[in-house]
């Protein structure tokens, strides 16, 4: 009899333990329309997070146009059996606008929440240029020709932010496409940290922030809030100053023309995230390697280009 009670006792903290732990699968910067092989790229990315059991998946954007041809690309994101999200990336809205792309994702709204275990999550959307006192939401390229003042959270998502925070009793991670944390993402990000700030005053509500846009390995710490850019799952863009032809057949080249400005990395690269909220994010990433040449081969040793996502433990 006194088994039996150990053994409920032992089944009570495990399934206590068990509760408190959200784990969840995340790529980024897949850009379906831009390299050759992103439908076998999506396709591993799916698999490896049926294998790990994850309780969601989400992709933080430029993800693929709304094009007939992206269709079986979208079917298998969509074979996975469990909850799928959507963050939007600006190279989403490049050919249409947002509902048209939200339409063909299935994703209902580009600003949205939701909850798993202990944890609220949410979702923004940065893809607005300012035009004056205006905030313009990206469509069809338009933010192309404002390159000095896009990346713009608009006043009345702030505000949708910040009722989020404080409606809440869970703890909060935020998914954005372009970075929280440094100049080159989000232009007016010093008025979101204000939120977390005051959100974190009395104690730790907002612990972590989630980024793509990038194609970058990168991590911060601003405030006790923890900012994780994540690296592409594909490849590395280096531009005109890494130019390179002749890495793929002729004809592959030829139908993707921007696949020489970038640097392709031999596996997907993307992370398992496990969270508990007894305070702690353990980040498990997945390290690659550039298909040849590679950065020393084409002269950018300086740079912060990496085939990979860092492995880390952070606390809150």
């Amino acid at each position: 009899m006194r088994r039996l009670f150990y053994l409920f006792i032992f089944y009570l903290l495990f399934s206590c333990n068990n509760s408190k732990t959200v784990k969840f699968a995340v790529c980024t910067d897949v850009h379906q329309d831009l390299i050759y092989d992103a439908t076998d790229r999506i396709q591993k990315f799916v698999s490896a997070a049926e294998k790990k059991n994850v309780n969601f998946i989400i992709q933080l954007g430029d993800f693929c146009m709304p094009f007939e041809k992206n269709e079986p690309f979208l079917k298998i994101w969509d074979s996975f059996e469990g909850p799928k999200y959507h963050v939007l990336g600006n190279h989403d809205t490049d050919v249409s606008p947002k509902i048209v792309t939200g339409q063909f994702w299935g994703m209902d709204k580009s600003l949205y929440s939701f909850d798993q275990g202990a944890f609220h999550f949410v979702v923004l959307d940065a893809n607005f240029f300012k035009s004056g006192e205006n905030y313009i939401s990206y469509s069809n390229g338009n933010y192309y020709n404002y390159p000095d003042s896009r990346s713009y959270i608009p006043p009345q998502q702030l505000e949708w932010l910040r009722n989020e925070i404080e409606t809440t009793n869970k703890l909060v991670l935020v998914f954005s496409h372009q970075s929280l944390e440094h100049w080159g993402g989000v232009k007016n990000r010093e008025e979101v940290h204000r939120i977390f700030r005051e959100a974190n005053r009395e104690s730790q509500k907002v612990i972590a922030c989630f980024c793509g846009h990038d194609h970058l390995d990168r991590y911060a710490k601003i405030e006790g809030v923890h900012y994780i850019g994540l690296n592409s799952l594909s490849f590395a863009w280096v531009g005109k100053k890494g130019e390179y032809s002749g890495r793929f057949p002729k004809n592959i080249e030829e139908k993707y023309p921007n696949l020489k400005y970038t640097l392709p990395y031999r596996e997907v690269v993307f992370a398992v995230v496990k969270l508990n909220a007894r305070g702690k994010i353990e980040i498990e990433g997945v390290q690659s390697d550039f298909i040849q040449p590679g950065l020393e081969e084409l002269r950018l040793e300086n740079t912060d280009f990496s085939a990979g996502i860092t492995n880390r433990i952070l606390e809150f």
